[in-house]
């Protein structure tokens, strides 16, 4: 019995990888000129980065990784291809924040029971160890402000 395997999205072509990095070489260029990408891409040519943002020319692997350190979304389009998308390695998720503060008012309810070691008043050793699931908790809804904070400032959250 043969077993064919199938990839669950079409693969792409060579015209697809240059449709897609043209996108963000176009922003960078008209921001910032094909000069000054060519430069920050490592020197690379001038004619190489106007090429490729037309679509006549596809860049190499290093080079279009490269264009991740002048806009952090350059690759997004080749992820979404493949329903992936890239977040900074240190982001957290703020859907996170309601497990994180049930978590750290379970810990506080529990130390401020009457039948605690301190009873109602919350001990050193009871805040040492709600500490952990407080600092989540913090830290999660930080992040959800820091959300609410771009929002209201109009930038993409």
């Amino acid at each position: 019995m043969t077993v064919t395997v199938r990839p669950p999205v079409a693969l792409l072509t060579e015209e697809d990888a240059r449709e897609i990095l043209s996108r963000p070489l176009r922003a960078l260029c008209s921001d910032h000129g094909p000069t000054r990408v060519a430069k920050a891409l490592g020197g690379i040519d001038e004619k190489t980065v106007r090429n490729a943002r037309d679509e006549r020319s596809t860049l190499c692997l290093d080079t279009a990784a490269n264009l991740l350190s002048l806009d952090p979304h350059a690759l997004d389009g080749f992820l979404a291809h493949y329903g992936r998308r890239s977040v900074p390695a240190d982001a957290v998720c703020d859907t996170d924040a309601l497990p994180a503060m049930t978590g750290a008012v379970h810990k506080l309810v529990v130390a401020a029971a009457s039948s605690s070691e301190g009873g109602a008043a919350l001990t050193r050793t009871e805040l040492l160890e709600a500490k952990p699931d407080i600092r989540a908790a913090f830290d999660a809804l930080g992040a959800l402000l820091s959300r609410i904070d771009r929002f209201e400032r109009g930038v993409a959250a």
